[in-house]
Parts: structure tokens; C-alpha cells; sequence
């Protein structure tokens, strides 16, 4: 009797880990789905000659033991009208980032869907970390050589980014 309960806990416990990692799938593929609608639209408007809704904040400074910084974020927006706030509020879709620490250059993306962080990408030479977010926090990884941040640290980034940019264009204090 009692390894009848334990064998039902088992294949209980089973199928939720299995439906959990399909579930887990499709929102991968949802957001790259999205990654590649948003990538699409931007060349599009870039092959049509239609201006993209953009902004681009370059800072160069020299970093202790690091020397010259160069630091070149790239935000993509659109915007919408708030009842409200009585106006257009702009919000970040998609964020790149390339930069230097020393010799070493990185690059990053950031793709937000209505609002929320879904994905961080980092490349530094062979080296790549993706991370995905869902409805419930950060879902899934994929590292590709060394990790390059942790996935609390680009989120918590990412939040910083969105910030300046709202202190930027919205105007908000």
C-alpha cells in the first residue's frame, strides 16, 4: 500500500516537471517569436526610410584600471496615449548596449514586452549568455562558453536602463 502511494507521488511529481518544461518551451518560443517580430520591424523601417522611434546615450569616460570607457546604449520605443497622464507615455521595447571594460567589448540586448524584461542577451568574444523571463520571474538560460553576468544582476540592470530612459523621454522624476 505504501509503495502504491509513493509510485503515485512519483508519476505525480513526474508530470508536473514534464508539463512544467512544456510549458517552460512554449514561452521560449514565444519570446523569440517576438525577438524576431521586433528585429523585423526594425529593419523594415530602417529599408523603408521610415525614422524608428529611437534614442542613443553614448557615454565615454576612463574607468580606474580599465582606461578609456566607451559605453553606447541604444534604446528602440513606442509609445503610447494614457487617458491618464494626459499625454504619450514611451516605453522601451528593445535595448542594445555595446561597451568596453579594458580590451574586452561587450554587447547586449534587451527585449521588453509591454514593459517587462522577457530576454537578455551578452556576448563577449565565444562567450554568450542568453536568459529568459516569464509571467512568474526568470524561467531559463542558455550559457554558451563562461557566463558572463548573472541573470538578477541583468535584470536589475535592465530596470535601471528602463528608468533612465523614463527620466529621459517621459520626463518622469
Amino acid at each position: 500500500m505504501q509503495n502504491d502511494m509513493k509510485r503515485m507521488v512519483m508519476l505525480t511529481a513526474l508530470l508536473l516537471m514534464i508539463l512544467s518544461a512544456q510549458a517552460q518551451d512554449a514561452r521560449v518560443a514565444e519570446i523569440r517569436r517576438l525577438y524576431a517580430e521586433v528585429k523585423e520591424n526594425m529593419e523594415y523601417r530602417k529599408k523603408a526610410e521610415i525614422p524608428p522611434n529611437d534614442m542613443v546615450v553614448t557615454l565615454n569616460y576612463m574607468a580606474p584600471g580599465a582606461g578609456p570607457v566607451k559605453d553606447v546604449t541604444h534604446y528602440f520605443y513606442d509609445g503610447e496615449f494614457k487617458e491618464d497622464a494626459g499625454n504619450v507615455v514611451y516605453c522601451p521595447i528593445f535595448i542594445t548596449r555595446k561597451y568596453n571594460v579594458g580590451a574586452a567589448e561587450y554587447y547586449e540586448e534587451y527585449l521588453f514586452d509591454e514593459g517587462s524584461l522577457v530576454f537578455y542577451f551578452c556576448k563577449q568574444l565565444d562567450n554568450e549568455t542568453r536568459y529568459y523571463w516569464g509571467i512568474n520571474g526568470f524561467m531559463h538560460e542558455v550559457i554558451k562558453g563562461e557566463r558572463l553576468t548573472g541573470d538578477t544582476a541583468a535584470a536589475d540592470l535592465a530596470s535601471d536602463m528602463k528608468m533612465a530612459f523614463d527620466k529621459l523621454i517621459n520626463r518622469n522624476n
